[in-house]
This record gives C-alpha cells, sequence and structure tokens, in this order.
C-alpha cells in the first residue's frame, strides 16, 4: 500500500493487524456509519435553521446531499489513515463520464425489462401523474446508490477480493447485498435470491472492470429510479409511486408480485445474461484477482 500523509502508523505487527482484510473491512464500516451520521445530522440541522417546517421534502433533499458528501469524505479519510493510499476508486477526474454510463446502463435495462414484462402482459400504464412525484424518488435513488455502493462494493467486495480473490468475493458480497434486503417490505427468499444474481453480481463486475465506484453508482441510481420514478414500479419491496400511473398483473414470477419487478425472472434474465458478458470481459482483460493463497502461481 501507498504511503500517504495521514496514514496511520505503528509497528511492523500492528500494521500487519490494522491492515488485515477482516479488520479493515470492519474499521472501513464503522468510518462509513459515522461519517453518513453526522451528514445526517449536520443535514438535519441545516434543513431546520433555513427551510420552514413544512418543506419536508428540501429537507429530505439537503440531508442526502450531505449523507452522500459526508459518505465520500469518511471513505476517503479511511482510505488515507488505514489504507495509507488515495481514493483512486471515486477519481473525480472519471466521475461525470462513468456515472453518466452507469445512469444510461441502468435508465436502458430496466426499460428493456419493462417492455419485455409490457409484451407479456404483466405491465399496464393507466396515465401520468405530475412531474412532482420524480423528486422523492430521485432523492431516494441517489441516496441508495451512493452509499450502498461504497458500502457493499467500495468496502465489503474490495476488501474482500484482496483476501479471497474476485470470484469468491463477488459471491459473498453478492449474497451480502441480496440478503441485506430480506427486511425490506414484501421481501421473500426469492426475492433477495434474485437481487444477488442480479445487481449483486453486475455492480461487482462493473467495479471490476473499471476499477471505479462511478459506473456502478450510476447504474444503481438510474435502476432506482427508472424502475419507480418513470415506470410507476415497487423499488425493492416499496410503495410504487412513478410519474407513470401503471399496474401489474399476473403471476408473481412475470410480475415479482409486491416486491416488484426485481423479483421476477425477466429481471433475472435479462442481467445473468449482462452479468455472463462481464465475467467474460473481465477474464479477457486479467481484471480479476486471484485469492492470496494463490498468488504465486
Amino acid at each position: 500500500m501507498d504511503s500517504h500523509p495521514l496514514a496511520i502508523r505503528f509497528s511492523d505487527r500492528g500494521m500487519k493487524i490494522l491492515r488485515f482484510p477482516v479488520i479493515r473491512l470492519v474499521i472501513a464500516l464503522v468510518f462509513l456509519v459515522v461519517f453518513v451520521g453526522l451528514g445526517l445530522g449536520i443535514g438535519a440541522m441545516i434543513g431546520k435553521l433555513l427551510l420552514p417546517a413544512e418543506s419536508k421534502l428540501l429537507g429530505s433533499a439537503i440531508k442526502m446531499i450531505f449523507a452522500c458528501i459526508f459518505s465520500i469524505a469518511g471513505y476517503a479519510f479511511y482510505c488515507a489513515a488505514v489504507e495509507g493510499r488515495k481514493m483512486k476508486e471515486l477519481d473525480p477526474r472519471k466521475g461525470v463520464r462513468q456515472i453518466s454510463l452507469g445512469l444510461l446502463l441502468g435508465f436502458g435495462f430496466i426499460s428493456l425489462i419493462m417492455l419485455i414484462m409490457f409484451l407479456a402482459g404483466g405491465y399496464h400504464v393507466r396515465g401520468i401523474k405530475s412531474a412532482a412525484v420524480l423528486l422523492p424518488v430521485l432523492i431516494m435513488s441517489v441516496q441508495a446508490g451512493v452509499l450502498e455502493e461504497i458500502m457493499s462494493r467500495g468496502i465489503i467486495f474490495r476488501i474482500a477480493e484482496e483476501g479471497i480473490g474476485t470470484w469468491w468475493s463477488m459471491s459473498l458480497s453478492a449474497l451480502i447485498f441480496g440478503f441485506l434486503h430480506l427486511w425490506n417490505p414484501n421481501a421473500t427468499l426469492f426475492s433477495s435470491i434474485s437481487i444477488a444474481l442480479t445487481a449483486g453480481v453486475i455492480l461487482a463486475m462493473l467495479y471490476v472492470i473499471t476499477r471505479q465506484l462511478w459506473v456502478p453508482i450510476g447504474l444503481h441510481i438510474g435502476w432506482n429510479f427508472a424502475l419507480g420514478g418513470i415506470y410507476g414500479a415497487p423499488v425493492s419491496g416499496g410503495e410504487p409511486d412513478g410519474i407513470l400511473a401503471a399496474s401489474f398483473s399476473g403471476p408473481d414470477w412475470l410480475t415479482g408480485g409486491a416486491f416488484g419487478p426485481e423479483a421476477s425472472v425477466i429481471m433475472v434474465a435479462v442481467f445473468v445474461v449482462f452479468g455472463f458478458f462481464l465475467i467474460r470481459k473481465s477474464i479477457k482483460d486479467k481484471s480479476w484477482v486471484k485469492p492470496m493463497w494463490r498468488n504465486d502461481i
């Protein structure tokens, strides 16, 4: 690891303990939780000082902005203090281009899935709502995209990958990501498996190929915003409220039931195919990492 002026320095034995993957993973998660908590607290305080009591939506937007800024700051500080390096995986020079690509991928794939569901008779558009419904979904989408990608791909996947390699780390982080959604409203065992097989794999492989978090963040935001904000579908079991007034009919395997299209076999099929091509590309580019017990091979 590179030296950094903010890096914590102990004895050789102490540094080995500090930088052991499991220890770093725990420390990184603590940094993230503390900084996000600070961001939400400061955002809430600023909202109360500057906004009237009835401006709850703007208050939520301010809290989201501060939570995202502080999550990135906390991750950067962790990288400097514990890993002794700059936060290369959120390179600001690549941010606009890569996050735009991620947004396009998220919107494009969700649109394809909803089109297939529409053609199969499971999705129906009844009308169009006011554009005002988009802001709450946008706030939720951006906050989830930034915070969850830093936690799931920046911390859990990346640190685990250093020890157990890309493929084991992808499997582990995908399972964790999927089953964290088991506590969402209307979740089932299949919905969690679906999230693991789709978002868990796709987002990890996009990080492997780019070694940046921007594309996963962009895809995560575009996925949630298109699904909930545009197509009016439940996002991970939440209440649907998009600009299209929509309804679903048919078996749960087609529509995803109350959890939403993320538990549909259409979603699984489309993203498993996409994941296959991403895995092939990572093998071709040799962007994957061997587990530490095979580094001599």
